[in-house]
């Protein structure tokens, strides 16, 4: 009996220790995505702004 209390104990802590690292992953891949967004706007800030159509005319349409 006491193997299995034993096995239920390791596979309890060994659960606990998977989602103490998937939690690790989570946080350093969302830091990762911040500073990505960071360069990214600071990339993206030097160049000039510009101003794309709102509404499509009639020119730009494919005609079979």
């Amino acid at each position: 009996m006491t193997s299995i209390t034993n096995n239920a104990r390791v596979a309890k802590a060994a659960q606990n220790a998977d989602t103490t690292a998937a939690e690790q992953l989570l946080r350093d891949m969302a830091y990762v995505l911040k500073l990505t967004r960071r360069v990214k706007d600071e990339m993206t800030a030097d160049r000039a702004r510009t101003v794309s159509p709102t509404t499509r005319n009639a020119e730009g349409a494919l005609v079979a």
